[in-house]
């Protein structure tokens, strides 16, 4: 195998265990978003008012409480995030380079902070975005009940039902994003930190029914550090692409001026060692064919329980099946009438 296969086995592996990592963070916003819902619907439940503005008053601070507190666990959560990468990424050029080059890294104490989602905003302002959108719709179903004459027990009722769907989808979605662009930041940093080995990145997609357009193109081109133009995830929300560093051959690294590179033991290096360091792009691997051959954890990681792994590994449902055109993982009921 080559290093430059071996780094991209390994940087898949680490975007499947990021999947992971954002289903768990999914689940925390689930737990956050529950008690929030009870929060709200016992303020108007209680309230013993018909003045809307006073409610809504009540209302909007407990919302902006709980945004408050998202706020600052997510960003939590964002800078271990950066901490773990930056220490991941470092290792890679470490690992592939093992003796012959002294790697350099981003450092693990790195605060994100309002550095992500550049496009649409700040973490921050998309989220006080998201909080603007709910206390518009938490008021207009508390105004709509009041004007059908509803008991405030009534609406209270309402607004558990649907209050606060679309936040929740909003919520998980910037996190996923915010998780992707987190990591692509520290990974890019360390690109550009390593230039002296790295001769550009290659784009890759996650290819399965969930995949964009926008990626889908992206997926296998190879890009220069030096091409500011260049494309990087996330190029969307919930972008779930990576890139992967392509690592010189073995006479390139021999030309490049360097005091890290240990350019004696890299002319001593014996043929098969020298011949893997080729220089070449890794050869083309679809991420069904990569998952097929990872170890039980990541397959658990990705596709979310043992069931679904078995029915995976059985061949029987194609990995593009296992989630509809929304992205969404289907039923294990549904997967086990595509296996029939």
């Amino acid at each position: 195998m080559s290093i430059n296969d071996d780094v991209y086995s390994r940087m898949l592996k680490h975007r499947a265990l990021l999947t992971l990592y954002e289903k768990r963070l999914d689940t925390e916003i689930d737990k956050i978003l529950a008690s929030h819902k009870i929060r709200l619907q016992r303020i108007v439940a209680l309230s013993g008012t018909t003045n809307i503005n006073v409610l809504t008053r009540k209302l909007n601070t407990e919302i902006r409480l709980t945004y408050k507190k998202i706020y600052k666990e997510g960003i939590s959560e964002l800078n271990k995030l950066a901490g773990v990468s930056a220490r991941f990424y470092k290792s890679v050029f470490a690992k592939a380079l093992t003796n012959i080059y002294k790697a350099k890294g981003v450092k693990d104490t790195l605060k994100v902070n309002d550095l992500i989602i550049r496009s649409n905003g700040t973490y921050s302002q998309q989220l006080a975005s998201i909080s603007i959108l709910e206390q518009r719709r938490i008021k207009s179903i508390v105004k709509t009940g009041m004007i059908q004459n509803k008991a405030m027990i009534n609406i209270a009722q309402d607004l558990g039902k649907s209050g606060l769907l679309a936040s929740t989808v909003q919520l998980k979605t910037l996190t996923r994003t915010a998780i992707t662009e987190t990591s692509n930041f520290v990974s890019n940093t360390t690109y550009k930190l390593n230039d002296d080995v790295v001769q550009g990145y290659q784009y890759v997609a996650t290819l399965d029914s969930r995949t964009s357009l926008i990626c889908g193109r992206l997926d296998g081109k190879v890009y220069s550090l030096s091409n500011k133009n260049a494309p990087q995830p996330p190029q969307h929300f919930n972008c779930r692409s990576t890139t992967i560093p392509v690592i010189k051959s073995t006479n390139q690294l021999l030309n490049t001026d360097n005091n890290r590179l240990q350019k004696r033991k890299i002319a001593g290096l014996s043929d098969s060692r020298r011949a893997s360091i080729n220089g070449q792009v890794p050869g083309k691997t679809t991420y069904p064919e990569w998952l097929s051959s990872q170890p039980n954890e990541v397959k658990l990681a990705v596709l979310g329980n043992q069931k679904r792994v078995t029915l995976f590994n059985s061949g029987k449902v194609k990995f593009s099946q296992f989630s509809n055109k929304d992205g969404k993982l289907i039923s294990l009921k549904q997967l086990e009438e595509l296996s029939n």
